[in-house]
């Protein structure tokens, strides 16, 4: 009875104990690198107009962020998010092969980008959400500091935080994580409908005492937020005053100059390298194409921006190496990749071919391309429009959004990797029984400018892009971009669109439940038919194509005009 008690605290007495971690020794040098959009980058992508030369791939990336470790063992990885939603194998195990290759990359914190809930449930989790719940649960590495539930509790599923500490050289970095507010539209409507995406300003007021409180000596966000400066999709002008617009906009114009040391983003593509005030922007185009670098000098009364070193961003480009569809193994010959030599990873080579093996073959062949068809070329996206038109013989029209093309289709032989890249998401195919009038709604906010136009099949389209004038549609007493009156005339089928008839309309479910803001043009309209998944409708057509597709070549269906 007694020697239980002595045995306890003689095991407390030798316990080992935590060490109090040294304070810094200041001006301490802190080596951040960054990504953003991963989108299931398992694999080099070419580069336009640049025969012979590709950006990324797995094995790359994690040499890369290896070599950069090697130099500076402290080095923080952080992520602007969109992880998921890209690659075959990714999508086929609903993120998790983006989660297992990140953790090659030792990721220390990352956004929840709006492609992170494409995937919806899994069986035995969340009926909506169970793919990225259970992708925070196994990563650890994701921050959301202004996503609710219906309740206004924050939607913190096991593994998500607020905010997160990390830490260097005793130095503390406080991490806050903000996903864009449009993501309701961005990703599958029905998979968000019970949350809430707070405005970015409004959630860092009230997440900022709670960091600042943990004692940290640099703050930090990952955001996968709207916002770029413009023009220049992939680069900037290196003008520091560049302020981007948006949501990355508002938080560097609304808060107090220097409340952010850092901003690492993702959402649009694009680059940002420079510095606005107090506060560095970096933003690494997609897919591992650039790691974004930064010295970040720390002394004891904060950051010294002027000593700090933004470098320019590492370009992940090389020669091609990757088999494909060959028959050969992953070459492991050391390769200049954007200057260096490097390795590529054999962990990250194995976890592709693990990946490949559980998702199936991508590489049968279903037909052949006469041409390359570009993703910003509108006869791709009609390609598109014409199999989900085909799948529905009784349908008047079909619709496919530029913004749900993401890749180009190339000149010769089409695979089913090929169209998975051109259409990565798995959405369905709907038949859907609307009027006139919401048919002209719907295209009305496919022309607006706030997403890619939408191309139709069975339908033509003319728009007057110099208007910006609209109408407050949804009573918050501004005209948003989605709410401009662009539209100038539909027909459909060679006649004039008839507000009063009822038309057969083929479109995808993410349209469909109101994304690219299409909510309104669809409310009301029945489902009339469940088809299959966009993708398995462009292996049929290419399969049942009479020649190459693009053969000849096809008229936009969408044109600009002057309206009346």
């Amino acid at each position: 009875m007694i020697l239980a008690p002595l045995l306890w605290v003689a095991c407390a007495k030798h316990a080992p104990t935590t060490p109090v971690p040294a304070a810094p020794e200041f001006p301490v040098t802190l080596h951040l690198a960054a990504i953003n959009d991963f989108h299931g980058g398992l694999y080099e992508m070419p580069v336009k107009n640049h025969d012979g030369v590709v950006f990324g791939g797995l094995p790359w990336l994690v040499a890369a962020v290896d070599a950069l470790r090697a130099e500076h063992p402290d080095l923080v990885v952080l992520d602007g998010g969109d992880e998921f939603q890209g690659s075959w194998p990714v999508n086929a195990t609903h993120g998790k092969g983006s989660i297992e290759a990140l953790r090659l990359v030792r990721v220390d914190a990352a956004a929840v980008g709006n492609h992170e809930f494409d995937y919806g449930g899994l069986e035995g989790g969340h009926p909506l959400r169970g793919a990225i719940e259970a992708g925070v649960r196994d990563a650890n590495w994701f921050v959301a500091a202004n996503i609710e539930n219906e309740d206004g509790t924050p939607w913190l599923p096991p593994g998500l935080a607020r905010f997160k500490v990390v830490e260097r050289q005793g130095v503390r970095i406080g991490v806050i994580g903000l996903s864009t507010t449009d993501t309701p539209t961005t990703t599958n409507p029905t998979n968000v409908a019970d949350l809430r995406f707070v405005d970015v300003v409004e959630a860092v007021n009230e997440v900022l005492p709670e960091v600042k409180a943990a004692d940290v000596d640099v703050t930090v966000l990952v955001g996968h937020l709207t916002g770029s400066c413009k023009p220049g999709a992939y680069e900037t002008d290196g003008d520091d005053d560049c302020v981007p617009d948006g949501e990355i906009g508002r938080l560097l114009t609304e808060l107090p100059e220097g409340t952010f040391d850092v901003m690492v983003l993702g959402h649009a593509h694009t680059v940002l390298h420079h510095r606005v005030g107090r506060t560095f922007l970096l933003e690494d185009r997609w897919a591992g194409h650039l790691i974004g670098r930064l010295d970040l000098v720390v002394g004891e009364g904060g950051v010294d921006v002027e000593q700090s070193v933004l470098h320019e961003p590492w370009a992940l480009s090389h020669a091609p190496v990757d088999p494909g569809c060959e028959d050969r193994p992953f070459p492991t010959d050391p390769l200049e990749v954007g200057g260096r030599m490097l390795t590529p990873d054999p962990l990250a080579i194995t976890l592709i071919d693990s990946l490949e093996a559980q998702a199936g073959s991508l590489c049968d062949e279903l037909g052949c391309a006469a041409r390359t068809l570009h993703r910003s070329d509108a006869e791709l996206g009609q390609w598109m429009a014409d199999a989900t038109l085909a799948a529905f013989p009784e349908a008047d029209l079909a619709i496919q959004n530029a913004g749900g093309v993401r890749a180009d289709l190339p000149e010769g032989t089409v695979r089913r990797e090929s169209l998975q890249r051109v259409m990565p998401f798995d959405n369905r195919a709907l038949l859907v029984q609307m009027t006139g009038a919401q048919v002209r709604e719907m295209f009305r906010i496919g022309v607006s400018g706030a997403h890619g136009a939408l191309l139709p099949a069975g339908a033509e389209v003319r728009y007057d892009p110099s208007k910006e004038g609209g109408t407050d549609r949804d009573g918050d007493g501004q005209v948003a971009e989605w709410e401009r009156d662009r539209l100038c005339e539909v027909t459909v089928k060679g006649a004039p669109l008839d507000d009063a008839a009822t038309y057969q309309v083929a479109v995808s479910d993410f349209l469909y439940k109101g994304g690219d803001h299409l909510g309104p043009a669809f409310e009301g309209a029945p489902v009339v038919k469940t088809g299959e998944l966009l993708r398995d409708l462009m292996y049929v057509s290419a399969q049942q194509t009479e020649g190459c597709i693009a053969a000849a070549p096809v008229a936009p269906r969408v044109q600009e005009a002057a309206c009346p």
